[in-house]
């Protein structure tokens, strides 16, 4: 279940190639492959609550990388649009962030 926010939110969005989304793969899973999509949440490893109230009172939920090599090769097994591939990528990676999450 997805939580409903109000206010200001704030995500970084950072698109990469193979060699380093790789490298991000196997630090934080230990899977030695790239994939298409990671997020790292930057409250979750707190218990979903913040160290402190920002002064700004903008909600910051953290990065979403995505592997621009593996959403080309994406785009094209589901014939896409490489730019329809990347927002479908920022779009799962934001549900992670929000707390929804799958095998």
């Amino acid at each position: 279940m997805v939580k409903r926010i109000k206010g200001d939110v704030e995500v970084s969005v950072n698109v990469v190639g193979d060699r380093l989304m790789k490298a991000l793969n196997k630090k934080y899973r230990n899977i030695d492959t790239s994939t298409d999509v990671l997020s790292f949440s930057l409250s979750e490893s707190q218990g979903n609550k913040p160290f402190m109230d920002v002064p700004d009172g903008i909600l910051r939920l953290g990065d979403i990388v995505i592997s621009y090599p593996q959403a080309v090769i994406d785009a094209v097994e589901e014939e896409k649009l490489v730019d329809q591939k990347i927002k479908e990528l920022v779009e799962h990676g934001l549900m992670h962030l929000l707390g929804e999450h799958h095998e």
